[in-house]
């Protein structure tokens, strides 16, 4: 009997900690994916990234997109991206349209806007609205963005970019 209950206890403890750690992997994804849509909702769309880079960004961030392969690592390097971005389209709007979040990983898909003032992607400032797509993979650490891989539907931004329509 004694031996049963050593064993009973065991199992119960054993689940308590199943249960405990798969609520941490939980909520950690939750707060990986609170992260983003700040990043997106309050920094992109209210214009607000400067005041948030430090609070989303990991200090030793890094950016795995080949269209940048020169890119500065860290917060300050994300600095140097908000502000190209925001010197080359203005009236930028995301639209965060699939969210999947891990304990570990954040991908979103995205839906964009904004009207084109200035040099980018090999482009002169056209005054043109374009919409466009992408996809964002994030690697999180401590619940900020440790590294960033992103695809976008660049084709399609040149092509509305090169286009007579206004």
């Amino acid at each position: 009997m004694k031996n049963l209950n050593v064993f009973a206890a065991s199992v119960l403890c054993m689940a308590l900690l199943c249960q405990c750690t798969a609520s941490r992997h939980l909520r950690m994804a939750e707060k990986n994916a609170e992260t983003v849509r700040l990043w997106f909702e309050d920094g992109w769309n209210h214009n607000r990234n400067e005041e948030l880079l430090e609070r989303v960004f990991a200090p030793d961030w890094a950016d795995g997109n080949p269209l940048r392969p020169d890119q500065t690592t860290g917060i300050e390097g994300m600095r140097e991206f908000v502000h190209f971005y925001q010197k080359a389209f203005k009236d930028a709007h995301f639209t965060i349209t699939h969210l999947f979040a891990s304990d570990d990983k954040v991908a979103i898909r995205y839906e964009v806007s904004a009207i084109h003032v200035g040099h980018a992607f090999g482009v002169p400032p056209t005054g043109k609205k374009f919409n466009s797509t992408g996809i964002l993979i994030y690697d999180m650490k401590d619940g900020k963005i440790h590294r960033t891989w992103q695809e976008l539907d660049l084709m399609g931004i040149i092509k509305q970019l090169d286009s007579d329509e206004r």
